[in-house]
């Protein structure tokens, strides 16, 4: 905390004297730009504080100190813009001072983190700085190594280490060797790491261990850890889990809605002249209709009628459907370009707008390849958690066009499934364009 406040007067100092040069004395601009540094570093430490982002074991976070770092930095500046406003008291300071402190401050906090981030581990490992001393309890014979290798590393130290025999007559025995080690050690915590299978020790342990004025930690392991990792929330005085997450939250729906709609009208607009001519080759080069829709299934499994141009003689639906081949002889002589660039799919964006699909997304497949495939793959249904697109992150990544094998579709499911696990706004505008280049290589459409 102490090294945050003297950073962020430093930034303050350094502001003024690049922006300007540091006066001779504390007054006037220079001393309002102080004020302004003394409630930004009040109350951005304030909020680092309540966050307990200064414990150790949050420290070496990363990621969690980046993006708290800047939330509390910005807001600091946001109540302090509001408050000048407030009070009337703009003219009193440089706008210029403000933004490059601003700066000079969120590089100089981030540097900060990225220190404590290197050394923090290397020193706790190494015995540079005291750990937490903790007395360990399991049903196993030891802590697995993954266990041991993630306490080290955030600052324990396991002290001694006792086995819970399946014996009930000899656990007192082990409870009481446990807790007279806690007494005359300078231990700090007592940690339990018990399986599902021997949760019916767990009562009884814990009633044990309340002789000993130390917190006692609770570790599952096996597969009750990967209940415990789940959010959960109160439904009046009902503890609930979160076994499944929405893919986006309604803010993130929102976010891409509109991002859906006013790439599909754009693309409507601009894309209108290529659509009539290859509506009046269609019409030209073949019998049949100049649009083809199928029936495929989307958000939540709905089902819906997706619009492609005709580029084949047939018009496949239903139970009946056979993926495209390389050198196929359905397909007609227009459709070997459209279907070349992707210009059949051009359509879709009325899926779009219509809100059907999304730009991007995992590729929706005819119905009974989607019976198919989600009784094959285990993980096939999860597709479904977001809607489908017109591209996405598996046809960027080289798995395109036919999926003759269960291995191949399994690669496209787990592109898939990255996709949604990890979407981002930035994600789908990287995606839109390396589509480009995926549709001039012409790599695997036919």
């Amino acid at each position: 905390m102490a090294i945050d406040v003297v950073l962020i007067f430093a930034s303050a100092v350094g502001a003024e004297i690049l922006y300007h040069s540091l006066p001779s004395d504390l007054e006037g601009e220079f001393a309002h730009t102080m004020a302004a540094a003394t409630f930004v570093a009040v109350l951005f430490v304030a909020a680092m504080r309540v966050q307990k982002l200064y414990s150790p074991n949050r420290l070496i976070l990363i990621d969690d100190q980046a993006r708290s770092v800047l939330s509390a930095w910005c807001g600091a500046f946001l109540i302090l813009a509001s408050g000048v406003f407030t009070w009337g008291v703009s003219h009193d300071l440089s706008r210029g001072d403000i933004l490059l402190f601003w700066g000079l401050g969120a590089a100089s906090l981030l540097a900060h983190r990225v220190f404590w981030w290197a050394a923090l581990p290397r020193a706790l490992e190494s015995g540079a700085l005291r750990g937490r001393t903790v007395v360990s309890l399991t049903c196993e014979e030891a802590i697995p190594q993954r266990f041991v290798e993630n306490l080290t590393r955030h600052g324990y130290h396991i002290a001694a280490h006792f086995h819970i025999p399946p014996n009930e007559s000899l656990i007192d025995e082990v409870i009481d060797n446990a807790i007279s080690i806690c007494r005359t050690s300078e231990i700090e915590e007592v940690v339990l790491f018990v399986d599902p299978e021997r949760m019916s020790h767990l009562r009884s342990i814990a009633k044990r261990l309340r002789v000993l004025p130390l917190p006692v930690t609770f570790v599952p392991l096996g597969t009750l850890s990967q209940l415990f990792q789940r959010a959960h929330n109160d439904i009046g005085e009902t503890v609930a889990i979160e076994l499944q997450r929405a893919a986006l939250s309604p803010t993130e729906q929102v976010v891409k809605r509109i991002v859906d709609i006013v790439v599909s009208l754009a693309g409507l607009v601009f894309l209108s002249p290529l659509m009539l001519a290859v509506a009046i080759a269609i019409r030209l080069d073949s019998d049949g209709p100049i649009f083809f829709k199928q029936t495929r299934h989307g958000f939540n499994g709905r089902p819906f009628g997706i619009y492609k141009f005709r580029s084949m003689t047939v018009l496949e639906n239903g139970d009946v459907v056979r993926q495209a081949e390389k050198r196929d002889a359905r397909v007609t002589r227009v459709g070997f370009w459209i279907r070349r660039f992707s210009i059949d799919e051009l359509p879709q964006l009325l899926n779009v707008l219509y809100g059907d699909m999304s730009i991007v997304g995992p590729r929706p497949h005819a119905s009974t390849h989607d019976r198919y495939f989600t009784s094959a793959i285990e993980k096939y249904a999860f597709r479904h958690h977001v809607k489908s697109g017109m591209t996405g992150w598996a046809q960027v990544n080289g798995s395109r066009g036919e999926t003759e094998t269960l291995e191949k579709m399994q690669k496209r499911v787990e592109l898939d499934l990255w996709y949604i696990n990890n979407w981002s706004i930035w994600l789908d505008f990287s995606i839109m364009a390396r589509t480009l280049f995926v549709i001039f290589a012409g790599k695997n459409a036919y």
